[in-house]
C-alpha cells in the first residue's frame, strides 16, 4: 500500500510542475519588435500590486510608474482588482494598525498614476472583498476617486458587476466585477440594493449585449478572474507545493499535499479556482459571450504570474504579478508564462490592429526592467471588395426564403411534423428590390443585431433614428446558441447537418408573412405597433463590410422600437421609449409612474386573438408620457417581434402530443378556433402581467373585449391580408381568418378564464 501511495505522489509531483521561469510557446516572441503604425490608444495592465512595504512601493510599481507616467493621453492604467492585501480596506475606527496597512498598499498603487495624463481605472478582485463585503469596497472606491481626484476611476460603481467606457469611437472598456458573481449571496443580502442588475443571469444578458452592441470595435475586458489559467488556481502546481500545498503549511506534507493539489485541481474546493462549479460556469459564459464578437480580448489577474493565452480565438491577457510570484506552466493555448512581476500594455492601432507586451523585473536589478514577450493580437481591419456590384438593380426580383430541396418533405415526415406553413417558405413570392442608402431617405448599416432567431442588421438614419433589417430565414444555429449552448459556443458547428436542417423546418409552424397583417389591425384597435416592409436585399456598396453576412434575399424591414421617432404616431408621438427593465425599475421607484392598464389589456387581449404566444418581457417596449402638470408619467406599451402571429408549432403527430403533455410547450399549442388553456397558453408573459394586471378589475377587461369586437370587422381583417404576398393568398388566409373571428366571438370566454388567473 506504501508503495503504491509513494508511486501515485512521484506521478501527481511529476506530471504537474510549474515553475517560475518565462517560457515560450515560440521563441521569436521574446524579442521586441518596433512598429510604425499609429498607435490609438495604449492600455496598461497590472493586477494583485496591493502589497508594498510600510512607506514605499514594491518593486513592479516602480517600474509600472515610470512607464505610465511617460504616457500621452490616448491610455489607460488599469488595475486588475486584489488591489489591498490581505483584506480590503478596513474601518479606521476598527482597526487603525489594519488601516494603515491597507491605506500604505493602495497608497503605492495611487503614487504611480498620480501625474500620469490618461484615463485610471481599478476594478476589484476578492480580497477587496473580505473586509465588510460592500461596505468595504465601497470604503475602496470613495477613496480611491477623492486621493487622486478622479470621478469614475473606480468601477463598476457601487459593488455593481458591470460597467461599460467608451474610450474612443473604435474601443471600449466592459468593466466587470467577477467576485460579485462568484461570492455567497445568502451572506450578502443586500448586495444588489443599488445596481439594476439583480441576478447572475442577467449580468450575463446585459454583458452579451453590450458585446454585441460593440462588435465591430475593439472589446477590452477587464475582470479580476482569468478565464484561463495555469498557476495554483487553474490546478498547476510546483515541486515544493506538492509538500507545502497552502503557503500556511507548517510542516511537509507529502503524500497528503498532493492529494490536496489534485482536489484542487479537478473539484476547485474554492470559489477562486477554476475548477469550482460557480467559477467553472462563469468562465464558461463569458469565453462563450466573447466569441460574439471578433475583437474581444479578456484582461485579467488573480494569478500572480504574466501570461498570454489563446483559447479559440479569444485572447487572455494575464497580468496577476504586481506584487507576488507565482509559478506557471506553459500548456494548451499559452503563448507566454512567467512567474515574474511585472505588468503588460495592450497597444491599439488607428488600423484597427493591436498587440501585447510584457514587461518584468530584471533578474539582476530589481530596479529595473526588462522587455519579457510580444506578439500581435488582432489584425488591421480589412475591407475586401470580392464582390462585383451591378450598375443598377432590377425594380422587382422573384424568389423564395426555402428552396425547393429544404421544403420537400416525405409522407412519413409530414405525419411526424405536419404540414404546417411549410409550403409558404417555398413558394417564389415577387417583391420589390431596395438599395439602403436610399430607403426611408438613406440608410446606413451600423452593426448587427443580436436575434436570437433572426439574422438582423441594425440601420441608422442621418436623423438618428434606426431600423432594423431582419432575414426571412431563420438561423437555427443561433436560437440552439441562445437556449441549448449558453456556455459553449457552436455557431458554425452545425452548417448543413441534419439537426440544423430540422430546426429550420420546425420553424415553418410560423407563417413567415404574418407579421406583415398586424399593423392594419393594431391601428384599428389603438395598439402601438411597427410597420414592417418585405424587400429584397442585394449585395450592394451600402452595406460595406456586411457584404459577407447580409443580402442576395428577403428580408423584413421595420422601426427599431427606440428614441428617435417622436414623429412617428404608431409609437404614439413619443419622445422617450423604456425597456421593460427600465419601464418596471421607475414604476417601483415612485408612485408618480404609471401603466396604462387599459392599453395594456386591450394588447394583451390582441395577443390571445392572434395567437402570439412569445410576449416574453423583451418583446415590449414603452413610450414615456410625462404630464407636468400632475406631476405624473404614463407608460404605454409598443409590442413587438411579431414572429410567432398565427403559429401552429403545434402542428404534426410529434408536437400535437408533446404540446399537451409537457408543461413548458403547451404555450405552442397552435392557432385554432379557441385557447385550449389561457394559464399555458400565456406562460411568456405571465410574470409581467402578474406584475401589471393583479389587482384589474373584470370590467375593465369586458370593455376591452368589446373595444376588440367592435373594431376588428371582418372588413378590418380582410384589409390586414392584403399586405400578404400576391401568391400566397390562398386557402390557408381564408381559414386564418375565419379563426380570428371564431377567437373574437370567444374573447368575453377567454378575457373572463384568464382574469381569474390573474387575480
Amino acid at each position: 500500500m506504501k508503495k503504491h501511495l509513494a508511486l501515485i505522489t512521484v506521478f501527481l509531483m511529476l506530471t504537474g510542475c510549474a515553475t517560475y521561469e518565462a517560457k515560450y510557446a515560440d521563441e521569436k516572441t521574446a524579442k521586441d519588435v518596433k512598429t510604425t503604425k499609429e498607435l490609438s490608444h495604449t492600455f496598461y495592465l497590472i493586477g494583485d500590486a496591493g502589497l508594498s512595504p510600510m512607506g514605499g512601493i514594491n518593486p513592479a510599481l516602480k517600474i509600472f510608474k515610470e512607464k505610465v507616467q511617460k504616457a500621452d493621453t490616448n491610455s489607460t492604467a488599469i488595475f486588475l482588482g486584489d488591489n489591498i492585501y490581505p483584506a480590503g480596506l478596513p474601518d479606521p475606527k476598527d482597526s487603525t494598525v489594519a488601516f494603515l496597512r491597507a491605506k500604505n498598499h493602495l497608497d503605492a498603487q495611487l503614487e504611480t498614476v498620480r501625474d500620469f495624463k490618461g484615463r485610471v481605472i481599478f476594478i476589484p478582485g476578492n480580497h477587496d472583498w473580505y473586509t465588510e463585503g460592500l461596505i468595504g469596497m465601497k470604503r475602496q472606491e470613495v477613496y480611491v476617486e477623492k486621493h487622486i481626484n478622479r470621478k469614475d476611476a473606480f468601477i463598476p460603481e457601487n459593488g455593481c458587476p458591470l460597467e461599460l467606457v467608451e474610450v474612443n469611437e473604435d474601443i471600449v472598456v466592459i468593466a466587470l466585477d467577477t467576485e460579485w458573481y462568484l461570492t455567497n449571496w445568502d451572506y450578502r443580502p443586500s448586495i444588489n440594493d443599488d445596481c439594476e442588475i439583480k441576478s447572475r443571469e442577467k449580468f450575463m444578458q446585459e454583458l452579451e449585449s453590450l458585446i454585441k452592441k460593440n462588435a465591430g470595435k475593439t472589446i477590452v475586458i477587464a475582470q479580476h478572474h482569468p478565464i484561463f489559467s495555469y498557476g495554483p488556481h487553474g490546478g498547476q502546481f510546483t515541486f515544493k507545493q506538492q509538500f507545502y500545498p497552502t503557503s500556511a503549511s507548517p510542516v511537509p506534507m507529502p503524500i497528503l499535499g498532493s492529494f490536496v493539489n489534485l482536489f484542487r485541481k479537478t473539484a476547485g474546493a474554492s470559489v477562486e479556482d477554476m475548477q469550482n462549479k460557480r467559477y467553472r460556469e462563469l468562465r464558461n459564459r463569458i469565453f462563450t459571450l466573447a466569441q460574439f464578437a471578433e475583437k474581444v480580448v479578456i484582461a485579467s489577474g488573480h494569478e500572480h504570474a504574466l501570461q498570454y493565452i489563446v483559447e479559440n480565438n479569444v485572447p487572455q491577457i494575464v497580468s496577476g504579478s504586481g506584487a507576488k510570484k507565482g509559478a506557471t506552466n506553459l500548456l494548451n493555448g499559452s503563448k507566454f508564462t512567467t512567474g515574474r512581476m511585472g505588468y503588460a500594455t495592450l497597444e491599439v492601432y488607428t488600423d484597427g490592429s493591436s498587440r501585447v507586451r510584457f514587461f518584468g523585473l530584471k533578474e539582476e536589478d530589481k530596479d529595473k526592467e526588462e522587455f519579457l514577450f510580444t506578439t500581435g493580437v488582432f489584425q488591421r481591419d480589412t475591407t475586401v471588395n470580392e464582390y462585383q456590384f451591378p450598375d443598377s438593380f432590377p425594380e422587382k426580383v422573384t424568389t423564395s426564403i426555402y428552396t425547393e430541396d429544404e421544403v420537400d418533405r416525405s409522407a412519413f415526415f409530414k405525419l411526424i411534423w405536419g404540414e404546417r406553413y411549410r409550403k409558404y417558405y417555398g413558394t417564389e413570392v415577387t417583391v420589390p428590390t431596395v438599395e439602403i442608402d436610399t430607403l426611408f431617405g438613406g440608410l446606413e448599416p451600423v452593426r448587427k443585431g443580436g436575434g436570437n432567431q433572426s439574422k438582423s442588421l441594425r440601420l441608422r438614419h442621418a436623423s438618428g433614428k434606426e431600423y432594423v433589417m431582419r432575414a426571412m430565414k431563420k438561423s437555427a444555429e443561433r436560437y440552439l446558441q441562445a437556449m441549448a449552448f449558453k456556455d459553449q459556443y457552436i455557431i458554425g458547428e452545425f452548417e448543413e447537418t441534419y439537426t440544423e436542417g430540422l430546426l429550420e423546418d420546425f420553424y415553418t409552424g410560423a407563417h413567415p408573412y404574418a407579421p406583415f397583417t398586424v399593423p392594419i389591425m393594431s391601428e384599428a384597435i389603438g395598439i402601438y405597433h411597427t410597420n414592417p416592409k418585405l424587400y429584397y436585399v442585394p449585395k450592394q456598396p451600402a452595406l460595406g463590410d456586411f457584404n459577407g453576412d447580409f443580402g442576395d434575399e428577403l428580408y423584413m424591414i421595420e422601426e427599431h422600437v427606440s428614441e428617435g421617432h417622436n414623429e412617428l404616431e404608431s409609437f404614439g408621438l413619443a419622445k422617450e421609449i423604456k425597456s421593460t427593465y427600465d419601464f418596471l425599475s421607475e414604476l417601483r421607484s415612485d408612485e408618480k409612474y404609471h401603466v396604462d392598464t387599459d392599453m395594456y389589456i386591450r394588447a394583451r387581449l390582441f395577443d390571445m386573438v392572434i395567437g402570439d404566444w412569445d410576449r416574453h418581457q423583451d418583446q415590449w417596449r414603452w413610450a414615456e408620457f410625462e404630464y407636468k402638470d400632475k406631476d405624473s408619467v404614463v407608460y404605454q406599451p409598443i409590442p413587438r417581434d411579431r414572429d410567432q402571429v398565427y403559429s401552429i408549432m403545434g402542428d404534426g403527430l410529434l408536437m400535437g402530443i408533446t404540446t399537451k403533455i409537457i408543461p413548458p410547450l403547451k404555450l405552442m399549442e397552435g392557432f385554432r378556433d379557441n385557447i385550449r388553456n389561457v394559464r399555458t397558453f400565456n406562460s411568456n408573459p405571465y410574470s409581467l402581467d402578474m406584475a401589471l394586471l393583479n389587482g384589474t378589475e373584470l370590467h375593465q377587461w369586458m370593455r376591452q373585449v368589446s373595444l376588440l369586437r367592435e373594431k376588428l370587422t371582418p372588413e378590418v381583417i380582410d384589409r390586414s391580408f392584403e399586405a400578404f404576398p400576391e401568391e400566397v393568398h390562398d386557402e390557408t388566409v381564408q381559414k386564418i381568418k375565419e379563426i380570428l373571428l371564431s377567437r373574437l366571438s370567444k374573447l368575453g370566454k377567454i378575457a373572463q378564464d384568464y382574469y381569474k388567473v390573474l387575480n
